[in-house]
């Protein structure tokens, strides 16, 4: 039987970045709705199953220095995620709606309300993009002296998440009864307060919004550290991550799913999904010839300056074409795994190649045609027993998503490799729909 693959898409700067590059699709603004909206319709055509939005709470600067070169090329300045995902849910009908909130920086009863409004509003399409946040400049607009250890913003994050879900169950589920002859909107015996108090939150409840259409919003993580997996096996429903080889989706495919049972889970009901940006065109050769385009150096320094504020460490200073310096995970205080993805089985890339790898995010390197690339996707998710890939795609990048979804995605459907059409309500009955 063909195993079927789901599909997101994930848009890791929902701003400026790049709006001068030249296959940005003409007259698009970043600052309106239209530009992120046709995309998600874009990705809706194509049955995708979800579209993520990245967040950034501060103009970051590398490694504490000058904020100057991330306001020259608009990095990390980008639309609060929730507003952006309500405005795509308002011209979407199927495809799910991803925002990205930090359990280190925002309240737990504010996110709960917010989600749970959300869920409704989209009719149960809401995804929560869980992330702890990194970036010394988020921490300082928050008002904090400094950024907690890696391992200490998992252990806040736990009990975030428990603060949530008694939030969000504080309203049993026949609780609202809207009899319009009584008058009776709820009954009162069947929503209560929690009186919750741990080590990082005090919180009464109940919360004055009912809970999400399912009880909860569906939850996404990209935890690629040992801390942050575990984290993912005990909360998330999916998870989507970066890796370079198929040995190493397999290791991480395995490791994620094999943690699942120590909280009473499931295999089948949490997705991997690997992200991946493929390269095709009508021919081999065409696709090759775009495989080899050379990144510009605006794009090379781009990049580097994502790598920096991701890891909290200034690339910047390094030479390009030296091998990048093994740094211990433990030391990255940012994303722990930014550098190592990269020096898997003994390899060490310069500066350069890493961050080449990062403008064009091909994943895998997987190149041809329409048929090649659908053969590769398919081979890949056979080989490790995947879930699926999101695409990391700019919103500014109609063109590529829409030759996506009319040459790539028909080779899959017709293979029976993906859905034809939606069958499920709600982002959790896509997701667990094969």
């Amino acid at each position: 039987m063909t195993k079927k693959i789901h599909f997101g898409w994930f848009s890791q700067y929902a701003g400026p970045v790049g709006f001068n590059n030249p296959k940005a699709t003409e007259g698009a603004d970043w600052r309106q709705p239209d530009m992120y909206q046709k995309m998600a319709q874009i990705c809706e055509k194509g049955k995708f199953d979800f579209a993520l939005f990245a967040d950034h709470l501060g103009i970051s600067s590398d490694s504490g220095k000058s904020i100057d070169s991330h306001v020259l090329q608009g990095v990390t300045v980008c639309h609060d995620s929730t507003v952006l995902a309500a405005m795509v849910a308002a011209q979407t009908n199927h495809l799910g709606v991803g925002a990205t909130l930090s359990t280190s920086l925002t309240l737990p009863y504010q996110l709960a309300r917010q989600l749970a409004s959300l869920d409704h509003l989209s009719k149960g399409r809401v995804a929560w993009n869980i992330v702890t946040s990194y970036s010394k400049s988020a921490f300082d607009n928050f008002g904090h002296d400094s950024v907690p250890e890696h391992d200490a913003r998992y252990d806040q994050a736990d009990e975030f998440m428990e603060l949530c879900y008694q939030l969000w169950n504080s309203w049993e589920k026949d609780a609202v009864v809207m009899d319009k002859e009584s008058g009776m909107f709820a009954d009162p015996s069947k929503v209560k307060p929690i009186h919750f108090e741990g080590d990082y939150y005090k919180c009464a409840g109940p919360l004055n919004m009912v809970p999400p259409v399912e009880g909860k919003p569906v939850t996404i993580q990209a935890g690629s550290s040992d801390r942050g997996m575990e984290f993912a096996s005990r909360w998330a429903d999916a998870v989507i991550v970066a890796k370079q080889t198929v040995d190493d989706m397999k290791i991480y495919y395995d490791s994620l799913k094999g943690r699942l049972h120590k909280y009473g889970r499931n295999p089948e009901e949490v997705k991997v999904l690997f992200i991946i940006k493929p390269i095709f065109a009508a021919t081999e050769e065409l696709a090759r010839q775009k495989a080899a385009e050379p990144v510009s150096d605006y794009d090379l320094h781009r990049a580097i300056s994502q790598l920096s504020t991701r890891m909290n460490r200034d690339l910047t200073q390094l030479d390009l074409d030296e091998p990048v310096p093994t740094m211990s995970e433990k030391e990255i205080t940012g994303g722990q795994t930014t550098l190592s993805r990269h020096q898997t089985q003994g390899q060490r890339p310069t500066l350069r190649q890493i961050a080449t790898k990062e403008v064009v995010g091909n994943n895998l390197d997987i190149v041809g045609t329409p048929e090649q690339v659908a053969d590769q996707l398919q081979l890949i998710m056979e080989t490790i027993g995947g879930d699926g890939f999101v695409l990391r795609v700019n919103p500014h990048e109609h063109q590529y998503m829409q030759e996506f979804v009319d040459m790539v995605v028909p080779v899959l459907q017709q293979r029976g490799a993906m859905r034809a059409e939606y069958t499920g309500h709600t982002l959790r009955d896509n997701l667990l729909e094969y």
